[in-house]
C-alpha cells in the first residue's frame, strides 16, 4: 500500500511538471509520466491481489499486540478485537462441518460478526 501511495504522488508531482514545463522537457516529462503509470498500475495490481490473514494468525498478532500495550484503552480495544477473531474462528470451524440450510445461517452469522 505504500509502494502504491509514493507511485501515485509521483505520478501527480509529474503532471504537475508537466504543465509547467516548456516543449523539450515536455518530451522527457512524458516519458517519465508513462513509466511512473506502468510502475503504478503494476503495484495496484498487487496490492489488490494480496489476501487476508488466516484467522489463526490474526489472532496470534492480536495476541502479541495485547501483551506488548499498557494503555488500558488500547487494551481493551485489542481484547475486543480477539474476542472478535475467536468467535469468527469458531464460526468458520463450524462452518466446516455444517450441511444444507445450517450452512447457509452460519455463513450469515459470519457475516454479521465481521461487519
Amino acid at each position: 500500500m505504500k509502494k502504491q501511495l509514493k507511485a501515485a504522488k509521483k505520478v501527480a508531482a509529474l503532471k504537475k511538471a508537466l504543465k509547467k514545463a516548456d516543449s523539450y522537457q515536455r518530451e522527457e516529462i512524458l516519458k517519465k509520466l508513462s513509466i511512473a503509470k506502468r510502475y503504478l498500475k503494476k503495484v495496484a495490481a498487487k496490492a489488490a491481489a494480496t489476501r487476508p490473514k488466516p484467522i489463526s494468525a490474526r489472532i496470534a498478532a492480536v495476541k502479541a499486540k495485547l501483551a506488548r500495550a499498557k494503555n488500558p484503552v488500547r487494551r481493551a480495544l485489542l481484547k475486543k478485537q480477539l474476542k472478535l477473531a475467536k468467535k469468527v474462528a469458531a464460526l468458520k470451524k463450524s462452518l466446516r462441518k455444517a450441511r444444507g440450510e445450517a450452512r447457509q445461517e452460519i455463513k450469515a452469522r459470519l457475516l454479521s460478526v465481521r461487519k
